[in-house]
């Protein structure tokens, strides 16, 4: 990524939390219930497997490598919750969309994977979690919510910036052509 490109990205993340109002209370949230939800995220990666497993459409890309892929799962997961949203865990994000071009994995599989953990992630903040915790349900949620919202904006724009390398148009070209 050029340096004018990285600038524009990191000026369409800052919009994008603008509008999603992610803010340092929401990390400040995720990072106080990372040891109280970190013990669940087996078990949910366990599940998404399962469901991925199930599907003609994603199941040929697992074949050999589910119990790796759990892994590195269960490590992104963990790091939804540990992280400080600085450059280093952007560029982790960022390689999670050039790997998933690479591999041939389409942006339909990720939107998807991220709906399944949209509508998973409340049901682990359950009555437990919360006696712990200074903040509602929703605000918990939300929390997890935008976060899912960030991870999958910058995994998305790095799948096309592969997308627009592999074809030679120009992010310019193309907003042109979309007029």
């Amino acid at each position: 990524m050029t340096q004018e490109e990285n600038r524009t990205f990191m000026e369409d993340l800052l919009i994008l939390r603008r509008i999603n109002g992610f803010s340092e209370h929401d990390l400040d949230r995720l990072n106080q219930i990372a040891p109280l939800i970190t013990s669940k995220l087996a078990e949910l990666t366990d599940q998404f497997y399962c469901q991925l497993e199930r599907s003609p459409h994603t199941a040929p890309y697992l074949e050999g490598r589910v119990e790796r892929l759990k892994k590195t799962h269960l490590e992104w997961l963990t790091s939804l919750f540990t992280t400080r949203l600085e450059e280093d865990y952007l560029a982790a994000q960022w390689a999670i969309g050039r790997v998933h071009a690479k591999m041939h994995i389409a942006p339909i599989f990720v939107a998807s994977s991220m709906s399944y953990l949209r509508s998973e992630f409340p049901k682990l903040l359950d009555s437990e979690i919360l006696s712990e915790m200074n903040h509602s349900k929703d605000e918990l949620i939300s929390s997890v919510l935008k976060m899912l919202d960030i991870v999958h904006f910058v995994i998305d724009q790095s799948y096309y910036d592969r997308l627009r390398e592999v074809t030679g148009i120009s992010k310019a070209l193309l907003h042109r052509l979309m007029k």
